[in-house]
């Protein structure tokens, strides 16, 4: 897999599917590029896919913490510098939906559309409580805990209970491949500061934002907040799922973002 040159002494590992438009994909809190597994095989047939590993989890560098989600848009930014792309269309899903905020403020020309998928603005009380809960979790190296809360708030709750070989199969992957404590601590101590509510109306591009009924970390209401500020923006609510509705139901999520994608692109 290639990985950028180093930039402030910080590399990141990504990986390109499939041709046509580049659409670059950011992942959520504390998962790698295979985050979007169940999507790139869909997203690939019709365009150039990117993904990558933000810094702090699999094979991109682990800075100290301290950085900010606008230090890791910039590192989206590096990777389409990296193969010379100039403009890409922007997914992100959680804390990747607000990087990608970060990414179409700051890199305006750099963004031909932008998908926020499941994600917020600003954090809630009840949303800084959690990412709170989770960072002094990973401050106290209580992995176990960190693993086993994450998933009680990343899933529905009746898919948790039908999907006992694929709830297993994730909790493994954050006991054992997720951020270790360095990396976990410096993405959640940036989603909680994290503020872009006051500059959203600055993004132009067409903007495609998206939730679950079920969501437990972003709810629908944080959604609503993105979509009142952005302008022109388009708001879909997904039914019975969770906060990782790309994983719960692969197919409506990547219907509804291909459609919207599609259109754009025309």
């Amino acid at each position: 897999m290639p990985t950028t040159p180093p930039r402030d002494g910080i590399s990141i590992n990504y990986e390109i599917h499939g041709d046509g438009p580049p659409l670059i994909l950011v992942s959520g809190t504390g998962h790698d590029l295979h985050f979007w597994d169940g999507q790139v095989p869909r997203f690939s047939g019709s365009f150039r896919t990117i993904v990558f590993d933000n810094r702090g989890v699999g094979a991109s560098s682990v800075p100290e913490p301290g950085f900010s989600l606008a230090d890791m848009a910039d590192d989206a930014a590096h990777v389409l510098d990296t193969e010379g792309i100039e403009q890409a269309h922007v997914m992100g899903f959680s804390m990747g939906g607000h990087i990608s905020q970060e990414l179409a403020l700051n890199h305006p020309g750099r963004v031909l559309s932008l998908g926020i998928h499941h994600s917020w603005t600003r954090n809630g009380a009840r949303l800084r409580k959690f990412q709170e809960t989770r960072l002094y979790l990973a401050q106290q190296d209580q992995r176990v805990a960190l693993a086993e809360i994450s998933m009680l708030a990343l899933h529905a709750s009746t898919y948790y209970d039908q999907h006992v070989e694929e709830m297993d199969a994730h909790r493994a992957f954050l006991l054992e491949k997720s951020p270790v404590n360095a990396g976990w601590i410096g993405q959640l101590k940036a989603c909680i500061v994290g503020d872009t509510y006051d500059r959203l109306p600055e993004i132009k591009v067409p903007t495609l934002v998206t939730c679950s009924d079920l969501d437990l970390i972003a709810s629908p209401h944080l959604s609503a907040e993105i979509h009142a500020q952005i302008p022109g923006s388009e708001i879909r609510i997904l039914e019975g799922t969770g906060h990782v509705a790309l994983m719960e139901d692969p197919d409506r999520f990547s219907e509804v973002c291909l459609e919207f994608l599609q259109r754009v692109t025309a």
